[in-house]
């Protein structure tokens, strides 16, 4: 037996009852209350360090400098799209001929759409001088990557993706076909091709 003196509300029962359940009226043992009143105390340290304060005084440097180290610390994003890259039209034969190789190849159906020739077929003619969506190397590398869907002509001619370095030889061949007069080619239509500059 312990010598504390008995308290004596302890375990005395409440005048309710909940389906025939009643319960004791006793105190919460004092490591609990000590323990709740802790993490009370905890939270609204925390809150007030980490939200409002504008330097915290624990930690890294609060939720906004934490942020931008994370956004400096983050690898830059390569520019997309013609506009961001200057890029200049291949011109060495070997380039040229696997620029070829991916326009005439299974892979792709760029021929059969616009003839091995380039004179134009379904698509139009790329050998004349006048485009529709422009004849510079960034036009026709920005055409090659997007496509015209609504026209029949999907990214990369079949959807199947390129890297950069075979758009490039591939819009250096286009380019390079420009003026060698096919036979019988496709007809201009001046609603839409316009002259290139």
């Amino acid at each position: 037996m312990s010598d504390r003196p008995q308290d004596p509300q302890r375990d005395q029962l409440l005048d309710h009852d909940a389906d025939g359940i009643r319960e004791f009226d006793n105190a919460l043992p004092r490591w609990w209350l000590y323990g709740f009143y802790f993490t009370i105390l905890f939270a609204v340290a925390y809150m007030a360090n980490y939200h409002l304060l504008p330097r915290p005084l624990f930690g890294k440097g609060g939720m906004v400098a934490e942020y931008q180290a994370e956004l400096a610390a983050a690898p830059k994003p390569r520019p997309t799209g013609t506009a961001a890259v200057r890029l200049v039209a291949l011109t060495d034969a070997d380039s040229l001929n696997q620029g070829r190789a991916i326009f005439e190849g299974a892979d792709n159906v760029c021929a059969s759409c616009h003839r091995p020739d380039l004179g134009g077929l379904i698509g139009p003619n790329l050998t004349d001088d006048r485009w529709r969506h422009g004849c510079s190397v960034q036009a026709i590398a920005a055409s090659i990557k997007t496509g015209y869907p609504l026209q029949g002509m999907m990214p990369f001619g079949t959807g199947k993706s390129l890297n950069d370095e075979q758009v490039l030889k591939l819009a250096s061949y286009v380019l390079s076909r420009r003026g060698s007069a096919p036979p019988a080619p496709k007809p201009i239509d001046p609603a839409v091709d316009t002259a290139c500059q």
